[in-house]
Formats: C-alpha cells, structure tokens, sequence
C-alpha cells in the first residue's frame, strides 16, 4: 500500500538542491542515483543510505497511508489549494548540528514561521490520512517517546509534531561517533557556499513511497505564492 508525505525540497538547480542530492546520492525528482563525493577513509554511501531512501529533504507531514474514501488525485487536489495559498516564508540561515547520532542542516535559530507551517501541514491534510496500523505503531512505539510524543502519535500519527517539530534535512543516518566525528569537517567545508544566506521555505512536495521496499519519489511540487 502507498505511503505519502509533504516535505519541503529545494528547487531544482539550486545550490541547495545541487549539494543535497549528491551527498546523499541520489535524485527524488528523477529516482536516479547520483555520483557521491569521494572521502578518503569515510563509506560515504553507506553513511548516506537511510536519507538516500527518502530523498532530499525536509519532513512537514511525515509519511501515511490514505484512507480507503481518499485517492491519490484528492490528495493532490488538496496539495495544490494548500501551496496555493501559502506565501513563502524565511528562517535563519541554515546551520550544521548534531541529532541525536545523525547529521542535519537546521535553522540556526528558532523559526517560528517555518514551525507554523508544518503545523499546517499536519493538520491540513489530516483528514485524508488513516489511522495507523498495529504494525507502524509497534515500529514508532519501539523509540523512546515521551508521554506527549505517544499522545500526538495517537492522534497525529506521527510523534514528532507541534512543540515536537523540529526542522531538519538529515544529511546522514545513524552513526558511531567516531564514524561521525570525520564526517562533520567534510559537510562544513561543502556547505560554505550553500548556507550563508537566510533560508526560504519556498516550496513544497507530495513525495510517495509505492511499496515498502522501494524509495520514496516526488510526484508533485508547488511554489507557495499565497499573499
């Protein structure tokens, strides 16, 4: 069965867009895999195989399944009146930091237009989405959430929204420090030229995933030009 999400992904040509897809090596637009830097000591395509497999990007509602009254063309319906009536909205520039043990881009300081948005998100397009199943519910139960997290699980689907969110585009999947510590130094030196200016939430993606052994894809994308 299908699964879809609304992420944020930069605009195709971008210098964001250009980093990002050959460091995880791999192009969502396209489903094309994608040369990767060469590192000397470092497995860069293993390091990069978690984010590889979502694409470039940010999460505004993270992956579900519809429900059986809801189709593919109603979500896209909804994606295109939701974009269109949205204005872009501006952030910090874009920092390297730590998550738990992944590396991510973030805003560099908090972000209160980029929060409220995927809080539109997860609530705009809730009423397509079908309840979890027994066996996501398992998977997501496996973490350590907090009370609150199991709560908006429940009712969301998803754990980290709201006061949960937090904005980032994972750059690697879970490492060792010592596999992470010599990773780090090599992102600072390629993001020079990609971060330094305010970041601008300017467009946003319906990304599926067809089946759960293959790699989730963008079907659709809409510049926010609301007022």
């Amino acid at each position: 069965m299908p699964r879809y999400a609304i992420y944020f992904a930069p605009q195709p040509g971008s210098a964001l867009d250009r980093f990002g897809r050959h460091w995880i090596g791999r192009d969502a637009w396209t489903d094309t895999v994608l040369d990767q830097p060469s590192i000397e000591n470092i497995d860069l395509a293993s390091a990069t195989a978690f984010p590889r497999r979502y694409g470039f990007h940010a999460t505004l509602k993270a992956p579900f399944v519809l429900k059986p009254a809801a189709s593919e063309a109603a979500l896209l319906d909804a994606f295109d009146g939701f974009a269109a009536r949205r204005p872009p909205v501006e952030a910090s520039p874009l920092c390297l930091a730590t998550l738990g043990d992944f590396l991510a881009l973030v805003p560099s300081s908090p972000s209160p237009a980029v929060d409220a948005m995927a809080a539109d998100c997860v609530r705009g397009f809730e009423s397509l989405r079908a309840q979890l199943s027994d066996a996501d519910r398992q998977r997501r139960l496996k973490s350590p959430l907090t009370d609150r997290q199991r709560a908006y699980l429940e009712a969301w689907g998803y754990p980290y929204v709201f006061e949960e969110f937090r904005f980032h585009m994972t750059l690697t999947g879970p490492l060792a420090r010592e596999h992470r510590d010599p990773i780090e130094p090599e992102l600072r030196t390629r993001l020079v030229d990609v971060i330094d200016e305010p970041f601008v939430l300017d467009c946003l993606v319906v990304s599926k995933q067809a089946s759960p052994d293959e790699p989730f894809c963008i079907i659709a994308s809409q510049r926010l030009q609301g007022a």
